[in-house]
């Protein structure tokens, strides 16, 4: 696992919205982690996770 990011193990099914309004992230903009594949901003609107599964949300900093 990457340092500073927390992989997440989902209880029941739901959507990436679900999960990010959950966790107060459903401002930040992320990459999502699901199964050792990288999924984008634009990729995961209306995505479902299913119970079982294992994520990883990452925050995308930018900066100069």
């Amino acid at each position: 696992m990457k340092a500073g990011i927390e992989e997440i193990e989902i209880k029941e099914d739901k959507t990436i919205k679900e999960l990010m309004d959950e966790l107060k992230l459903s401002s930040t903009p992320i990459l999502l982690e699901l199964s050792r594949e990288i999924f984008y901003p634009d990729e995961i609107q209306g995505k479902t996770i299913k119970k079982g599964d294992k994520v990883a949300l990452i925050p995308i900093v930018a900066g100069g």
